[in-house]
């Protein structure tokens, strides 16, 4: 959004600048890729590993930027726009979304963890946008340029924000929550996403506790109470002054805790809560997703929302894409869990499958990604773990995801197969569909599982046609 003049930013950034005539010319967004600039942008050069941006001014000038960033350490700067010189393209726009975020009133809300937190900042968004101007993250725009550009794109009418917060190894939740300044944090969970920057679970935690570091003084924190290994890195860390902490899980050791009856349908969820009054139900699939909705359920309370807001909400979530999409295809249903995979998710996205009353269940299952020294064992202990669930059928793809496969058949499932190739594999599963199944696909980002779901559903279409 950031509507500030040109004149306005410089100050912001207290930058050089090459004289234009018409500083008092307000900027109407800020944008990173030059063939999406439009009328009023700020362009912002980003030099990356393969290209760099300052190539690409005079397209973004065309298309309608009104001024740019420049890199003091590049020659030729463009016309046509007002020109901002700056030491570093990145540093400034960090910078610049740290300005902007302080001069903005509202409630800043930050979510970190190694799964869930998706889940959780669209289930919060669902929730506080029956009552206040909401805006949240979109899609995954988490890292040292999305969450900056996230930041940049909240409009003054904003009442409240929620941020996402990912991270690949030690200080990035740091420098992310500092330009962040939340008034609440909340941390999902801790898994072993990241296992092979970072080495340790104990290291995952700390990086995930640094959330804190940006935390205003009398904010709050929300974390998962299950995890020791969280507690203890929290532990370690110092809370800004007159913190509330407030752990959440399923056992009454908690601050907060979801007490029992949770059930699952092609509905989705429905479960009781010691803050709500009544029973609560919500359009997404998996039992893991109560986890989720507890901190946000705390959050809209303590926002002053009322039980029928926050049930409304509830019951009517508006997911990203690629998390436990249930798409019906033929006489079955497909389970699309295809954005990201580490044990703790595909265990509980297998939880989820079992949770379905279909006669047939099919796991389709490849790589966990980042896994590092682990990942054999983490892979083969996955698959000693599918001995333990009703699976009529195990699939695999992908070089690690062999020992998933071998891990399954050592646990005594009978249907185990692992082929070369995902044209191989989808050819293989096409035919499940002609009767009532359900079929989960899971697996890191890297692995593309989601162009199984899409060979699947043209195949099915054209069929049908």
């Amino acid at each position: 959004m950031i509507l500030r003049s040109i004149e306005t930013i410089i100050r912001m950034l207290d930058a050089d600048f090459i004289e234009y005539k018409d500083m008092t010319r307000m900027v109407s967004g800020v944008c990173i890729d030059s063939r999406k600039c439009t009328q009023g942008n700020l362009y912002i050069p980003i030099i990356g590993a393969h290209f760099d941006g300052h190539d690409f001014a005079a397209q973004a000038i065309e298309q309608g930027a009104v001024a740019v960033l420049w890199q003091k350490d590049h020659p030729h700067p463009p016309q046509g726009a007002a020109v901002i010189l700056v030491d570093d393209t990145q540093q400034a726009l960090s910078e610049l979304a740290k300005k902007y975020r302080e001069s903005l009133d509202l409630v800043m809300i930050g979510i970190t963890g190694s799964n869930g937190k998706t889940s959780t900042k669209d289930i919060l968004c669902s929730l506080l946008k029956r009552k206040y101007v909401t805006q949240k993250t979109h899609g995954n725009m988490n890292n040292e340029i999305g969450v900056p550009l996230t930041l940049l794109g909240l409009s003054d009418a904003t009442q409240v924000a929620i941020v996402e917060m990912g991270m690949e190894n030690r200080y990035e939740i740091d420098a992310l929550t500092r330009l962040v300044q939340p008034d609440i944090a909340v941390i999902t969970n801790v898994g072993e996403a990241h296992l092979e920057n970072l080495g340790s679970i104990e290291n995952i935690a700390r990086a995930k506790a640094e959330i804190v570091h940006g935390l205003k003084e009398n904010g709050v924190l929300l974390f998962n109470g299950e995890q020791d290994v969280l507690k203890l890195a929290l532990w370690q860390e110092e809370l800004p002054r007159g913190t509330t902490v407030k752990s959440f899980g399923h056992d009454e050791r908690q601050d907060l805790f979801s007490y029992g009856d949770v059930t699952q349908d092609a509905g989705g969820i429905s479960f009781h809560c010691n803050l709500l009054a009544q029973p609560a139900s919500m359009n997404v699939y998996g039992k893991h997703q109560v986890m989720n909705a507890l901190p946000c359920i705390y959050i809209a309370r303590a926002l002053g929302m009322s039980e029928a807001q926050i049930l409304e909400g509830l019951a009517d979530i508006e997911q990203t894409g690629l998390r436990c999409d249930l798409v019906a295809l033929g006489a079955g249903y497909v389970l699309d869990d295809s954005y990201k995979s580490n044990r703790q998710s595909v265990l509980a996205a297998l939880d989820t499958l079992c949770e379905f009353d279909i006669p047939r269940r099919i796991a389709i299952l490849s790589d966990m990604l980042d896994m590092g020294d682990q990942a054999v064992r983490i892979h083969y202990d996955v698959g000693k773990a599918l001995g333990r669930y009703p699976i009529d059928r195990v699939c695999t793809y992908g070089e690690m995801s062999r020992f998933i496969a071998q891990g399954a058949i050592n646990a005594g499932v009978k249907d185990v197969t692992h082929y070369e190739t995902k044209e191989a594999l989808q050819e293989a599963v096409l035919e499940e569909l002609d009767a009532p199944c359900i079929l989960l696909v899971k697996g890191s980002r890297g692995m593309q599982m989601d162009s199984i779901v899409t060979y699947l559903k043209e195949r099915r279409n054209r069929q049908h046609e």
